[in-house]
């Protein structure tokens, strides 16, 4: 890219983040009794209005309300790209692909109780400005050889052809996850290697070993609370790439319990990281982590990818925090309770 355009997009990404939520936002948000209120509350008090617009106040429910609010980031990600003609940097193939087997595994959830026509009313329509399947297509499906038809041409479909469920067997959403994701992590790694640049090289490096290594640590904490999983079984769900070397995790894999995990790791480069964090809930581990990592580069990094990247990861996390903040007032959380979910 050139100087001004790497400029332009450091000064959007960066432009964009100070309109993301502050706390008054999430003090506002969890003080609303219903999730018309808190659909009311962002369409009218955030910038997330845009992706609301049109919206009916009263008329909306908790399974409408996230793929509209994530339409917002998809907007993004699309005023972003109109500030270079460098495809590859103004995206990151990684960051959209993210997004795209996001999609499939929504779609694949709703066929799992079998109502996949319910897909039509939540896909992306934004995300079709760059994303390499087609949504529109995949709505049409009604069965998971429907799928694999129209992802046929798509980089999708030697993975998910793989998981292709027996009669009567239900999808295996958590592996055909994990596959996708580590098959998107490896094209991200070979790409970052084919660099000229020895310097972006490295800086790309770092920042996907540090997501990636903050992901398994958290499905790592999450395996062994909620699951009991034996070693083995949680070093299968492991996405194999990041810093941390193959005898760490095998020793985080194995820890006996949830505080072994949390001494382990404190030994490793994330525990400078971990001990700044105010979260133990392994549901949070990754957001809270995320959050320091990214929050550092966004504001500091010169190279207008890391910026990106970033951005778009703490995005995700607000999100996450307004989901988090609907699904407790649907259960009749109170104020304070939901304050402890949001992720800061």
């Amino acid at each position: 890219m050139s100087s001004k355009s790497s400029n332009a997009v450091l000064a959007k990404a960066r432009a964009m983040y100070g309109r993301c939520l502050k706390d008054n936002d999430y003090r506002q948000l969890a003080d609303c009794r219903t999730v018309p209120e808190i659909a009311a509350y962002l369409k009218t008090r955030t910038s997330y209005g845009r992706a609301l617009t049109g919206l009916v106040d009263g008329e909306i429910h908790r399974g409408q309300l996230e793929p509209m609010l994530r339409q917002n980031l998809y907007l993004d990600i699309y005023a972003l790209s109109r500030y270079t003609s460098d495809k590859s940097v103004a995206f990151s193939e990684f960051i959209i692909s993210k997004m795209e087997i996001e999609q499939i595994i929504r779609f694949l959830m709703l066929l799992n109780i079998n109502r996949p026509e319910d897909y039509a009313y939540s896909m992306p329509l934004s995300l079709d400005k760059f994303a390499a399947l087609s949504f529109g297509e995949m709505a049409k499906a009604r069965s998971y050889d429907d799928l694999l038809a129209s992802l046929r041409n798509t980089k999708y479909f030697s993975v998910l052809s793989e998981f292709s469920p027996r009669e009567n067997e239900r999808i295996k959403i958590t592996e055909i996850e994990l596959a996708l994701n580590i098959k998107n992590y490896a094209s991200a790694i070979e790409a970052m290697s084919a660099s000229k640049s020895k310097t972006e090289q490295k800086e790309l490096t770092n920042i996907f070993n540090a997501m990636l290594d903050f992901e398994n640590l958290a499905r790592i904490l999450r395996l062994k609370k909620y699951y009991g999983f034996e070693t083995d079984k949680i070093r299968s769900m492991l996405i194999p790439y990041g810093k941390l070397s193959k005898k760490t995790l095998d020793e985080l894999c194995s820890a006996d319990n949830v505080n072994d995990v949390y001494d382990l790791a404190r030994s490793t480069y994330l525990g400078k990281m971990l001990t700044k964090l105010q979260y133990s809930n392994p549901g949070q581990i990754t957001d809270a982590l995320v959050n320091v990592y990214c929050k550092h580069h966004l504001r500091l990094s010169p190279n207008p990818t890391i910026v990106m990247i970033s951005y778009v990861y703490l995005k995700e996390i607000e999100l996450h925090n307004i989901v988090n903040i609907i699904e407790a007032t649907r259960y009749g959380m109170s104020a304070d309770e939901k304050l402890k979910l949001p992720v800061r």
